[in-house]
This record gives C-alpha cells, sequence and structure tokens, in this order.
C-alpha cells in the first residue's frame, strides 16, 4: 500500500488551531539535501516568539535513548523543544536493553502515555492491540503533515497492519546499510583498486593478510563477527551472494528462503575457504562487536563490515593510536552470482503509537509536534542542537562546540525527532570533498539496493519456533565455516529443513502475507 500524499494546504488552518503553526511553518531553516549543512537557523527566535498565548500542549511520551544519560529536567535544547512547540514534555526514557519489557508491561498496563515508541512493531500482542482498536489509526490522519510524509513509501508500507497504520514511524534511510569499510590507504600501499566483486574481495583480503601493511603480526583481511541466530556483521557475504536482504528472496513472484538456494553454499564455501586461509579472524565465532572493531584499530585488520557513518570515528581512533595516514571508504555495492546487491534498509525502527482514548484534537498536536520534528529546523535542534551555542557552521559542515561534546546527552531529541535524510548514514564533521564523494557512493548503491521482501510481515509459526531453527541453522554455518562439518553435511541438513513441515510452514505464511500485501497495492 502507498501512502498518498495529499491534503497539504489544509495544515496551515489546522496547525494554527493547534498552537504549534509558527513551530511547522513555512519559515523554517533550508537545509540542502541530506547531509550537507543548512544555512544557520534564523527562525527559531521567530518560532517562538509568534507563538500564540494558548496554553502549553502537555505531552507524555516513552522514549529509547542511546546517549550515555538521559537529559536532565533544565536540560537547554529540552527547554527550547519546549519553546519552539509551545509544548510542556513529560517524557520517560528507558534504555536498549530494557525497552522492550517496558513497552510490553506499559501495553499490558493499558495506561499509556500520548506517545509510545514501539519498536519491535512484530510484536503479536502490540498488532493484536492494533487491530482491536487499542490505537488511533492514523492512516487518513497523517496525509495533511507534509513532513511526515516525506517519508519514503517503504517506511509506510513496512509498518501497515492489515493495510492500516497506527502509528507514526520513527524513520530511518534506506540507503548506506553495513557492508565493507576498507583501508584505502592499504590499497594504495599495496596497488590495489576497490573491490567490486566477492571475487575481488576475496583477492584484496588474501592481499592484506600476506603483506600485513601496518606491520603486524597475524593480521586479516577482514574482521567481523556471527550472532547466536544469525550471521551478524559477515551477514553482508551472505546478501551479496543470494542478491537479498536477509533469509528470504522473491523468485517468479513467490517467496524463497535461501537457505535451499545454491548460492548460500556458495556463499559458505567462500567463508569457508577465506577461513581455512586465515583471511577472517580464527575467533571470530566468539567475537563481540568491540573485539572485532578492534582489530581494526590496532592495524590488524583492513576491512570492517558497517554503515558508513561510522566512518569519522574510527578515523579518529585510527589516529588515536598513532596511524595518521589511515584512511577508510565504503563499499557501495559488491557483485555475486546473482548480480550486483547492495542492502537496502526497512526505512523504519518502530513508531510512535497514540492510545484511542486521546481526543482527536489532540492527537492533530501530537502529530503536529511530530511533524515539527521532521522539518529542517526541528531536524537541526535534535541533532546538532542550538547555533553558536552547541554547534557551529565551518567550511560548510556542522563543527560541534566543546559544551555539545561534554553533554553525555547530547542528541538526545533524535529518539523523537527523525526526519528523512537519504544521506543519513554518513558521518558528520568530513571534509567537503569526502562527503561529496560519499554521498555519490549512497547514490551508486540505491541504484542496486534490494530490502528483505519480509519487512513488516507476521508468521505465527515464525513467532514460536523461528528462534530455535534460526540458532541451529547458524550453529551448522558456523562449524562448516570452521571446518567441523563439511559442506555435504550442509546439504544433508538443507534436506532436512526441507522435509520438516513446521519449517515449510514458516516460509508458507510469509509467502501468503507477501501476497495479500501485494494484492492489495
Amino acid at each position: 500500500m502507498s501512502m498518498k500524499k495529499k491534503g497539504m494546504g489544509l495544515l496551515a488552518a489546522m496547525l494554527a488551531s493547534t498552537a504549534l503553526l509558527s513551530a511547522c511553518g513555512g519559515n523554517e531553516n533550508k537545509t540542502s539535501e541530506g547531509t550537507g549543512t543548512p544555512e544557520p537557523s534564523s527562525t527559531a527566535q521567530a518560532s517562538a516568539s509568534a507563538q500564540s498565548e494558548q496554553p502549553a500542549t502537555e505531552i507524555s511520551i516513552l522514549s529509547i535513548f542511546y546517549q550515555k544519560e538521559p537529559p536532565a529536567a533544565g536540560n537547554e535544547i529540552l527547554k527550547e523543544v519546549e519553546k519552539r512547540t509551545n509544548t510542556k514534555l513529560n517524557i520517560t526514557w528507558v534504555t536498549p536493553n530494557n525497552f522492550n519489557e517496558k513497552v510490553n508491561v506499559t501495553l499490558a498496563s493499558g495506561k499509556l502515555p500520548d506517545l509510545t515508541l514501539v519498536t519491535d512493531t512484530a510484536n503479536a500482542a502490540f498488532r493484536s492491540m492494533a487491530k482491536q482498536g487499542a490505537f488511533w489509526d492514523l492512516t487518513e490522519l497523517i496525509k495533511d503533515y507534509p513532513n511526515l510524509m516525506k517519508f519514503p513509501d517503504v517506511t509506510f508500507t513496512n509498518n501497515l497492519i492489515e493495510g492500516r497504520l497506527y502509528g507514526v514511524p520513527r524513520v530511518r534511510p534506506t540507503e548506506g546499510n553495513a557492508q565493507p569499510l576498507i583501508r584505502t590507504d592499504w590499497l594504495e600501499k599495496l596497488g590495489l583498486s576497490m573491490p567490486r566483486t566477492m571475487d575481488e574481495l576475496y583477492a584484496v583480503m588474501k592481499a592484506f593478510k600476506d603483506n600485513a601493511p601496518d606491520g603486524k603480526e597475524n593480521t586479516v583481511g577482514l574482521s567481523g563477527y556471527v550472532n547466536q541466530d544469525n550471521m551478524g556483521q559477515l551477514g553482508f557475504i551472505e546478501d551479496a551472494f543470494n542478491g537479498t536482504a536477509g533469509k528470504y528472496k522473491v523468485v517468479d513472484g513467490k517467496l524463497a528462503d535461501v537457505t535451499f538456494e545454491p548460492s548460500e553454499r556458495q556463499a559458505l564455501e567462500w567463508l569457508r575457504n577465506a577461513y581455512a586461509d586465515k583471511l577472517i579472524p580464527q575467533d571470530f565465532a566468539l567475537l563481540k562487536h568491540d573485539q572485532a572493531k578492534d582489530l581494526i584499530f590496532s592495524g590488524k585488520a583492513g576491512i570492517f563490515p558497517d554503515k558508513p557513518n561510522q566512518i569519522p570515528g574510527m578515523l579518529q581512533e585510527l589516529k588515536k593510536s598513532g596511524q595518521a595516514q589511515a584512511d577508510l571508504e565504503w563499499v557501495s555495492y559488491l557483485e555475486g552470482p546473482n548480480g550486483k546487491f547492495a542492502s537496502k534498509g526497512n526505512g523504519h525502527f518502530g513508531m510512535f503509537v497514540i492510545p484511542r482514548n486521546v481526543p482527536e484534537d489532540k492527537v492533530k498536536k501530537l502529530l503536529a509536534f511530530l511533524d515539527y520534528g521532521a522539518s529542517d529546523e526541528g531536524h537541526e535542534l535534535a541533532s546538532y542542537g542550538r547555533p553558536g551555542v552547541e554547534h557551529n557552521l565551518k567550511d560548510n559542515s556542522y563543527e560541534l562546540t566543546e559544551k555539545a561534546k561534554n553533554d553525555p546527552s547530547f542528541q538526545f531529541m533524535q529518539n523523537i525527532f527523525m526526519k528523512f535524510d537519504k544521506y543519513a548514514n554518513l558521518g558528520t564533521g568530513l571534509p567537503a570533498d569526502k562527503l561529496a564523494k560519499e554521498r555519490k557512493l549512497i547514490d551508486e548503491a540505491a541504484e542496486v539496493s534490494v530490502t528483505s521482501p519480509t519487512n513488516g510481515l507476521i508468521s505465527e509459526t515464525a513467532t514460536t519456533s523461528g528462534s530455535d531453527y534460526s540458532k541451529k541453522i547458524q550453529d551448522m554455518k558456523t562449524k562448516v565455516i570452521m571446518g567441523d562439518k563439511k559442506l555435504e553435511d550442509w546439504d544433508k541438513f538443507v534436506e532436512q529443513l526441507k522435509a520438516d513441515k513446521t519449517y515449510l510452514k514458516i516460509l508458507e505464511e510469509f509467502d501468503a502475507a507477501y501476497q495479500a500485501r501485494a494484492n492489495a497495492k
């Protein structure tokens, strides 16, 4: 289902009645597309001063936060948000480790705040509540909010429940996902080019291992790790061979499980050879994220799969370790047996739901509040703070002040305020020439990127049994890669899965849901 963008002319009149008109008005700060830097905000004070004399709207929110600390009650940016939007915010901040548990308890209690972030939108209990009318159906209402409607169609599609939208998606960029970040200074030192195929990537990894450009013993080509139930940071290798993001792909209009595909076996053979040639860490199955990344910082690995927004921080760490010449570049796509491939994200990380007992006039105020957060001005405030206070503009780029750098809660509003930006997965603080190059790489990826066809779909059998199967499959993959099992053992394992009616039912249910969504468009 595509969310059609209509009715935008109604926004000004509607917002005038919500006391949020000036915050979302047409004089907001203008921003060039993507991570390019906007002109300094000149309307914030005007927005605030233009607020009507109506009382501030009280808004309660349950949200996740990834910062070291949640903001204090008197946080200056929080106060600025309230000032610009004429609101009084009561936000409950919860750490990622405890967030889903907190949401489940809150949903079960029936006592919800005005806005509740639900990150696990596939949760059966949540979807049941939505279908039973526990939350506002925003399918039509959201169309009157132009900044929210700039979200890509895939963001809305992947959040639909039986064709209806029961929340405001927490938008994410679709391009710039975890693919190889390569030490380009190593490539130059060895006279190598950026790899474009899986064979070329293997050759580069072998050259890095054999030549150890930083002179470190036990150098590997690529550092990464696996999770208990999936290929983790090495998943991009499977995806490049299979030509899809994740476990399923579309073949002749129907879903296929790549576990059964010859390309999956090819991926395992590629990884098995890489392990035997010591091109990847021999303890990859035990490594944690930071441990795998440390091999890059110590000069013992030349490739780490991640998003391009990690480049600035990684370069800073490399320079701290004495590698001032180090440089990294993101591989926009890789070519496997199914052609060029880049991973496309699902366009969201959950959504904010509004309980049905909230009056409609307040629902519109909540939507206006989030619409401001998706504007250029709201995005700037959430991401970079106030000009001259938390950031300055230098060489057409944001430069954070010491005040911002030393604030353990800085950018906390990014957890609530989100603007769609195709280039948001690029890091900040990059030189203008490197930023321009990275933007072109995002454009390259967009031309060939593929998303998981099961995003937003539900299989009841997968909900109850899928985790156990995922762990068994990953255990066999790890053993095959490490040489503890043969590829022939993998073949036998696959034949067993093909005969497992419960396992096959997962594919059947996903395919039925896929067909239903396709036919509803």
